[in-house]
């Protein structure tokens, strides 16, 4: 006989969908202003009363002045978890026609997040009464509480719960909804309060024109900076630099930065898979930053938020005072290593991407608002901000470059005409001069002569920092290339020292047995081989304490195989790869070795992280040969490939699609500028092995 089931929902349910979901205070403010928006409020006031103690008068108390609810939509909109009001209709009540932020149908247990009591109260324009609602959030915590201690009991469900109705006469023309929450859960100090209008100021996206206003106001009277105090965007017009993308709806083309004779340019690309996108940057040097925290007191440059159709879709975190534990939407902060360039932060960058639901439906809040939905849409967009972000990150870098290159020109021009100067009052002192004018003449010689040590000893100075800065990014590619390696050290490391454990564990348990005569040879042996590993990683890995700008003659041939057959080997087994080296030219060249094999060491490991997408048969190929007067190796593997959209990026620092497996978008950036430095080439061409893969040509001059 069939039966059927039906899903029935716990009392739990009130917990897991507001104070577990909704992991912080501001965010669950947010989410009861933004309805309040939805609801076509003009005005909203959020009220702290007695918040700081906390008291049984403690209130903080939500008043929009919005379209309200009837009776029907309490019941069949308000107290319906997961209703679908606002997705069958996207748009508010007219004559606003807001698009509707919420969608879930769960924003109103963020009550749960502040306070344990609620009170509604709510009318509509056309109504003569008011409907009041009031939920003990405690009683349900309570009844959990009853059914954990007593599991034989009959269990109430969530749905099971009773909670007060009753109506109340209205003012005459009063419309809107009043949430008072009491049984507050926390202090709200005045650094708490002004954290909150500082998010709140960013609801509004700074360049939506909203047909009706919405003004909202923060009342707590026990801070006098807080009295009915109206939250207001800041403008943003002190900014070093100012970036706006748009999105060509006539070309059906996204908009994107590129760098063509030191400036930066803008392009149009292919329509991203995350949608059309509008990004404004504002990016801040030391200078702007110190103008901006006189103009905005105690406001901070914190990053790139996320807008929809006008309103915040950014998630929110509660203010921390440790930098590393503040949400990172985009990962600004945590590309590994960066430091050593002139790295963009989240505290150089404010900004905002504005896109629309219809346009964009792949950007999908995560329900706990602290992050959104990981799919392809979404990586695309982050994709696409840090790319951004890249190449303003390497403007800078040029024009700071320039500007170094500028100066040291400036020295050189001083000292010459420090010394032309020095060179014609010589001539004038031939001359039959007056002897106080002759004194004076010196004595303006003697000071250009110190001007002109001054101008060479500061030459000299810079030149230094500039070589200086140059050891720094080299150290700055040994870290990054000795993280890759630390990984196959521990995995030499860790193989060896097991077989090495087994076999002396077998000798000593059994020695003098002369049965196992055969087996002492096999296993000694195999602690001998293991121990040569361990000492050729070993050697490798000293490497990185040579200084980085010694040169030595190195047999490229000799090099490449011994990183193949030697260093990678037990890699390469354990990951079922095929090598293939076929090095035909018996050529050194003179270079920083540790630098030379960085070069391999990177190449090797993007092509492990290209076969972990594939199972077919893994094979890297490496194949060199002299042409004339340069040295030509190609080197290819048959992973995952490279998308067509992004071969033009490979190159570019903190460019990756890797990011999950570890990835920084360094790799081959390194590679690259290992590869300049030898005044070479590298480029990515059509791939030899098939059906995927990459393959690289890597182009180094020499004299024969």
């Amino acid at each position: 006989m069939t039966q059927s089931l039906k899903f029935k929902v716990d009392i739990s349910t009130f917990r897991l969908l507001g104070r577990e979901l909704i992991t912080d205070r501001i965010t669950a403010l947010f989410e009861l202003v933004k309805n309040c928006y939805d609801a076509n409020a003009t005005k909203v006031t959020v009220s702290f009363e007695n918040i700081n103690p906390i008291t049984e008068k403690s209130k903080i108390v939500i008043n929009d002045d919005g379209i309200g609810m009837s009776f029907e939509d309490i019941r069949d909109k308000w107290m319906v978890i997961g209703t679908d009001n606002k997705r069958a209709s996207r748009l508010s009540a007219p004559p606003f026609n807001r698009k509707l932020v919420g969608k879930k149908g769960i924003g109103r247990f963020a009550v749960d997040k502040l306070g344990s009591n609620l009170l509604l109260k709510t009318t509509t324009a056309t109504s003569e009464e008011k409907q009041c609602v009031e939920i003990d959030w405690s009683y349900y915590a309570e009844q959990e509480s009853i059914q954990l201690a007593n599991a034989n009991k009959e269990r109430k469900l969530f749905t099971d719960i009773e909670n007060k109705h009753w109506k109340e006469k209205k003012q005459p023309h009063e419309s809107g909804t009043t949430l008072e929450i009491s049984a507050i859960n926390d202090t709200w100090t005045e650094n708490d309060i002004s954290r909150a209008s500082k998010e709140l100021s960013k609801l509004i996206s700074p360049t939506t024109k909203l047909k009706y206003p919405f003004d909202i106001f923060i009342n707590a009277p026990e801070y006098e900076n807080f009295n009915n105090y109206q939250i207001q965007s800041k403008a943003i017009d002190i900014s070093t630099l100012k970036i706006e993308l748009n999105y060509d709806f006539k070309k059906n083309k996204q908009e994107i930065l590129a760098i063509e004779d030191n400036k930066i340019i803008k392009k149009y690309t292919e329509k991203q898979a995350c949608g059309p996108v509008r990004l404004v940057l504002y990016y801040f040097n030391q200078t702007a930053k110190n103008n901006f925290r006189k103009t905005f007191t105690d406001e901070s440059i914190d990053g790139i938020k996320i807008y929809r159709d006008g309103l915040i879709a950014t998630p929110f975190v509660e203010y921390n005072e440790n930098r590393h534990e503040q949400k990172d939407l985009f990962g600004l902060d945590k590309r590994r290593w960066s430091g050593f360039f002139d790295k963009i932060s989240t505290r150089d960058l404010l900004g905002w991407i504005e896109i629309s639901d219809e346009l964009n439906p792949g950007i999908i809040d995560a329900t706990n608002r602290q992050d959104f939905v990981d799919n392809s849409a979404w990586r695309e967009l982050k994709n696409f901000v840090i790319e951004q972000v890249s190449k303003i990150e390497a403007y800078l870098k040029q024009t700071k470059t320039k500007d170094i290159d500028d100066r040291l020109v400036d020295f050189q021009n001083t000292d010459q005409n420090l010394r032309n100067l020095r060179e014609e009052l010589l001539l004038v002192k031939k001359c039959s001069l007056p002897r106080d004018i002759s004194e004076k003449i010196s004595q303006v010689e003697i000071g250009l002569k110190e001007a002109q040590k001054t101008v060479r000893k500061s030459f000299r100075d810079f030149e230094e920092l500039k070589k200086e800065k140059k050891r720094q990014e080299n150290l700055f590619y040994s870290l990054v290339s000795l993280q890759t390696f630390s990984a196959m050290m521990s995995h030499i490391t860790r193989t060896s020292l097991g077989k090495i454990k087994r076999a002396a564990e077998f000798i000593n348990k059994w020695i003098p047995d002369i049965r196992f005569n055969d087996k002492y040879k096999k296993f000694s042996g195999e602690i001998v081989t293991e121990m040569n590993k361990l000492g050729s990683a070993i050697d490798f890995l000293l490497k990185y304490a040579k200084d980085d700008e010694y040169f030595e003659e190195i047999n490229v041939k000799n090099t490449i195989e011994h990183i193949f057959n030697d260093i990678y080997k037990s890699i390469f087994v354990e990951k079922e790869v095929k090598t293939i080296t076929d090095a035909n030219c018996d050529l050194s060249i003179n270079y920083n070795l540790k630098s030379f094999e960085d070069i391999f060491d990177n190449l090797i490991s993007n092509s492990l992280k290209a076969f972990e997408k594939t199972n077919r048969n893994r094979i890297i190929k490496c194949s060199s040969f002299v042409n004339e007067k340069q040295l030509t190796i190609i080197y290819s593997d048959n992973g995952c490939g490279i998308p067509e959209s992004n071969k033009n990026r490979i190159f570019d620092v903190f460019f990756t699609t890797t990011a999950e497996q570890g990835g920084a978008g360094l790799g081959l950036y390194i590679v690259k500028s290992r590869i300049e430095a030898l005044h070479g080439t590298i480029e990515l061409i059509e791939n030899e092995l098939r059906p995927t893969g990459a393959t690289f040509r890597i182009s180094l001059p020499f004299k024969r």
